[in-house]
C-alpha cells in the first residue's frame, strides 16, 4: 500500500470501515475537578451520568463486531462507579477485547484491584498532577488528592497490575517532570508519559495553563530523556508532536511514531450517554452509538482520516503520514481551524536526523539466511480488503498487504514456524520491521522490543 519515495510520500491513505481502539466513558462522575480536563461538563458538576449494564452489553457486542481490538475504559472516574467498570472489564475480556483503564486511582483499594485483575484487567494509566502536595490538591480541587493518587499507585501495583502513569506538561510542571518520573518509578510504574497541555474547548484563552511554546516542549521532552537514562523507565507522550519540533528523530524516537490515532482511523470515543467524538478533546458529535451504529458515527468523522485536517504548510514532507501534521485540536485552539498550524511547527527543513525502524542493519541478511519466524497467538487480525489490520498487542496496531496477511494467518493458523524464502522477496523490508514491532517473533534473534500501545506503523514509514 506504501511505494517508497524520498520526493514524494505517495502512502495511500485507507478508509477503515471502524475504529481499531475505542474509548469508552462509562460514568461522568468524578470525585476530582481538575482545571486542565477535557470534558466540557466538568464545569458545571462532578458528573451525574453513567452507563447501564444492558448498554455495556450492547456495545461491547457491537464493538466485537464491528472488528475492535481494544478498549479504553475511562471516564469522569470509572473506579468511582466500580461495578460497572468490573462487569464491562469482564465483559469485554470475554468477548476477545483486549483492555485497559483510565484512572486517577484515588479510589482504589485491594479488594478493588484485585477482582479488576481477576476480571482481566492487566494495565491502568493513572493520572500524576504535580510533585507538590499542596499544588497537587489545587490542581485537582480536592483535599488530600495527592496521598490518595500515590497510594492507589502503589495498591495496583502491589497488586499484580501494570500501570503506566500520564502527566500533562505545562508552564507550571515543565521542570518538575524528572523528579515526578523519577519517583513514580520509585512507586513501580513502568511508563512515565508526559503530553503537552492542548486547550480544553471551554477555556482558550488561558496561555499560562492551556498552552506550552515550542522551548518549554523540548525542555519537557529533555527531562524525559534524562529520566528513561538514569532510571531505566520507558517514556512516551499520549499527543503527538511535529516531528519537525524534535529534529533529531533518531535522539527523540521515543516521541515519534504515535502520530495522531484518530487521524490514523484507529482510535474513536463515546460518552456516557453514546455520543460520539472522534478526538476525546473535541466538541464536535458525530451522532450517538445507540441511534445509528458504530459504523456510521465512525464514517461521520471520516474527515478526520482523508487528509482534509492536514495542515498546507506540511505538504511534500516525508513524515507527513507518520506526523500527520502534528495535533489537531492545538492546531483548532489556536488559529480556529482544524487545518490550521500547529503552533509547535517549524517546518520540514528542522528534521536534521531521520527516524530508523530497523535498528540493525543486518537484520535482512539474517531474513535471507532462513532464520526461523513466528506468528504469537495474540496476533489478531482484521480484513479490509486490500490491507489487513494486524493487532500487535493492546491498542498497537498497523497495517499489512492482504497478499501478505493471507500468508501469515496460514502460519499463524498451522502453529509453525516459517522463512523468509516462503514469503514473496517483495516484503523482505517489511519483514524486518514486523520483527522490530514484535509481530513476527524468531527464536534465533534477540530483539531489543519497546512494547507498546500505539506506535509506528511500518506502512507509513519512508525509507530515506
Amino acid at each position: 500500500m506504501f511505494i517508497e519515495s524520498s520526493i514524494e510520500n505517495k502512502f495511500v491513505k485507507q478508509k477503515y470501515t471502524a475504529p481499531t481502539c475505542v474509548n469508552l466513558e462509562i460514568t461522568e462522575v468524578c470525585n476530582f475537578k481538575c482545571g486542565h480536563c477535557y470534558n466540557p461538563w466538568r464545569q458545571e458538576s462532578l458528573g451525574v451520568i453513567s452507563l447501564t449494564k444492558k448498554k455495556v452489553d450492547w456495545l461491547i457486542n457491537e464493538f466485537v463486531e464491528c472488528g475492535v481490538f481494544h478498549l479504553i475504559l475511562s471516564g469522569g472516574e470509572p473506579l468511582a462507579k466500580f461495578d460497572l467498570l468490573e462487569y464491562a472489564v469482564r465483559k469485554a475480556t470475554e468477548n476477545g477485547l483486549s483492555v485497559s483503564v483510565n484512572s486517577t486511582l484515588s479510589l482504589a483499594t485491594p479488594e478493588k484491584i484485585i477482582r479488576l485483575r481477576e476480571a482481566g484487567l492487566d494495565h491502568i494509566l493513572a493520572s500524576w498532577y504535580d510533585m507538590d502536595e499542596l499544588k497537587t490538591n489545587d490542581i485537582t480541587g480536592t483535599k488530600n488528592s495527592y496521598n490518595n493518587v500515590i497510594d492507589g499507585i502503589k495498591c495496583a501495583v502491589d497488586n499484580g497490575i501494570r500501570v503506566s502513569v500520564n502527566t500533562i506538561c505545562t508552564n507550571n510542571n515543565y521542570n518538575s517532570l524528572y523528579e515526578s518520573g523519577k519517583f513514580v518509578h520509585s512507586l513501580g510504574a513502568t511508563q512515565f508519559i508526559a503530553h503537552r497541555v492542548v486547550p480544553p474547548s471551554y477555556d482558550r484563552s488561558d496561555e499560562q495553563q492551556h498552552r506550552i511554546n515550542q522551548e518549554t516542549s523540548m525542555s519537557g521532552l529533555d527531562e524525559l530523556l534524562r529520566l528513561k537514562k538514569d532510571t531505566g523507565i520507558k517514556v512516551g507522550t499520549l499527543i503527538s508532536y511535529p516531528l519537525c519540533l524534535l529534529g533529531d528523530l533518531d535522539k527523540y524516537a521515543d516521541f515519534v511514531g504515535r502520530g495522531c490515532p484518530t487521524q490514523s482511523g484507529h482510535r474513536f470515543s463515546i460518552n456516557s450517554v453514546g455520543e460520539t467524538h472522534a478526538c476525546v478533546m473535541e466538541d464536535k458529535e458525530y451522532g450517538n452509538v445507540f441511534d445509528v451504529g458504530l459504523k456510521t458515527v465512525f464514517s461521520n468523522s471520516r474527515k478526520w482520516r482523508d487528509k482534509s485536517y492536514y495542515y498546507e504548510g506540511c505538504s511534500g514532507c516525508d513524515y507527513i503520514d507518520i506526523c500527520q501534521t502534528g495535533c489537531r485540536m492545538d492546531a483548532f485552539a489556536s488559529e480556529g481551524k482544524m487545518n490550521g498550524k500547529d503552533p509547535l511547527w517549524k517546518g520540514k527543513e528542522f528534521i536534521t536526523k531521520p527516524y530508523k525502524l530497523v535498528k540493525d542493519n543486518t537484520t535482512i541478511d539474517k531474513l535471507n539466511s532462513g532464520i526461523k519466524l513466528f506468528i504469537p497467538s495474540r496476533i489478531r487480525w482484521r480484513d479490509e480488503g486490500d490491507i489487513h489490520l494486524l493487532n500487535i498487542r493492546w491498542g498497537n496496531t498497523i497495517e499489512v498487504p492482504s497478499k501478505l496477511a493471507v500468508q501469515l494467518i496460514n502460519f499463524q493458523q498451522k502453529n509453525i514456524h516459517f522463512t523468509a524464502k516462503e514469503i514473496d522477496s517483495d516484503y523482505i523490508d517489511l519483514l524486518a520491521m514486523l520483527l522490530y514491532k514484535d509481530a513476527i517473533t524468531s527464536p534465533d534473534m534477540v530483539m531489543d522490543i519497546k512494547r507498546t500501545g500505539v506506535s509506528i506503523d511500518p506502512s507509513r514509514f519512508i525509507k530515506l
